[in-house]
């Protein structure tokens, strides 16, 4: 069984194979480590699109996904020659200047990209994490519900739980609750929502809960270190010695050199 793909939604990097997929061909993207999601369908134009625009489009987003950042910028510029207002060469041309730390070039093509792309979940969705990499928390949730409420939006959970991480950074952990609850009724098993979940029930104080999120975790995923850690502190307070000291067991073996396991020493 894989390890959970994405631990908090946390420490934000605009550029994933997802991000390009989604863009080129609306195909759905899996969060990492290192990622917030980036998913949806592109309802203005596809890579099924053989326009020049759309060929250097995709030209640009191979070598994006190279780390060749200087030919996929080239790339991504002559795209807008052939169409100024293609949104995806915008969103992507974000992608580079923020690898760049160009914020300001960035911050311009994310702002066109939704503007011609409005009605693209995906491409609101990509500002959002832009917003949320700024810090601009709030601006940044509110792009993400734009993007949930899309009634075109094939995975409406991504923008939901891109929207509750946004406002666990921010300290908000009722409005995160509410925004993982949302994006479990559309994907019950998302891991993602459920890793979260357990966060935010530890956080608050409530062990039933977070021994209840874990189960269904657990279901779908390998614990890691950091939820091996919570289950074992929300056994103890349940009393349960027996399951409490399985997760320590666990943690010990899986992860003997862990930050978690040094805490709880």
């Amino acid at each position: 069984m894989k390890q959970p793909q994405q631990k908090q939604h946390l420490g934000i990097s605009a550029l994933t194979v997802g991000f390009l997929c989604v863009l080129l061909a609306g195909c759905g993207s899996t969060p990492t480590k290192s990622s917030r999601q980036i998913d949806g369908s592109t309802q203005l134009k596809t890579a099924e699109d053989n326009s020049p625009a759309m060929i250097n489009v995709q030209l640009g987003a191979g070598y994006l996904q190279r780390g060749d950042l200087d030919v996929a910028l080239e790339k991504l510029q002559r795209a807008l020659k052939y169409d100024p207002k293609l949104a995806v060469a915008h969103s992507l041309l974000g992608v580079v200047y923020t690898r760049l730390g160009v914020m300001d070039k960035a911050r311009k093509h994310y702002r066109l990209s939704v503007k011609y792309g409005t009605n693209d979940a995906s491409i609101v969705n990509n500002y959002g994490t832009f917003l949320c990499q700024q810090g601009e928390y709030d601006e940044a949730v509110r792009y993400y519900d734009m993007a949930s409420h899309n009634r075109f939006y094939q995975t409406p959970h991504i923008a939901l739980e891109n929207a509750g991480v946004c406002l666990m950074k921010a300290g908000k952990l009722d409005l995160a609750e509410a925004r993982f609850k949302e994006a479990l009724r559309w994907k019950p098993n998302s891991p993602v929502s459920l890793y979260n979940m357990v966060i935010i029930q530890d956080k608050k104080g409530k062990p039933f809960k977070v021994r209840a999120f874990l189960q269904r975790l657990e279901a779908v995923h390998e614990l890691d270190d950091k939820m091996l850690a919570i289950g074992y502190r929300a056994e103890k307070q349940l009393g349960n010695p027996a399951a409490a000291q399985n997760y320590y067991q666990r943690l010990a073996q899986q992860y003997p050199k862990s930050e978690a396991l040094k805490a709880l020493q």
